[in-house]
């Protein structure tokens, strides 16, 4: 379980996120939540699988790591795609609701640190998982 600390820390993220917008209906959390849980579910249980298949295997082969970083590319995608769409949606009824010139100003240089956040996110979970022995 400790090999997946990086992933509880991103899925913590996510759903801090969701839970905390109040742009977002309670029940579109509760469909957010129980599609990262399944998506959760999936990566760990194949990912183990995989490991599993070649744990004793030395020198590691070639197939491990196409297994691999195919499964984590596969489900960095169902993990990133749509928290870009919920972070896009969150600017967007953030910016909207903002009355002044000077708060959508500074809403919109927000979008730079958090897409900088956002890429490095994604970068450390497909390096750490991906294209670690």
């Amino acid at each position: 379980m400790q090999q997946y600390t990086g992933f509880y820390i991103t899925l913590a993220l996510i759903f801090i996120l969701v839970f905390f917008n109040k742009y977002l209906l309670s029940w579109v959390k509760g469909i957010i939540v129980t599609y990262y849980m399944v998506v959760s579910y999936l990566f760990i249980t194949i990912k183990n699988n995989i490991d599993r298949k070649y744990k004793d295997v030395l020198p590691v082969p070639d197939a491990y790591w196409d297994k691999n970083t195919g499964w984590v590319d596969t489900i960095s995608n169902f993990l990133f795609l749509p928290l870009i769409f919920i972070i896009l949606f969150v600017y967007i009824n953030w910016f909207i609701e903002a009355r002044t010139k000077m708060a959508k100003t500074l809403i919109i240089l927000s979008l730079i640190p958090s897409a900088i956040l956002f890429i490095l996110i994604t970068f450390l979970f497909s390096f750490g998982y991906g294209y670690r022995p």
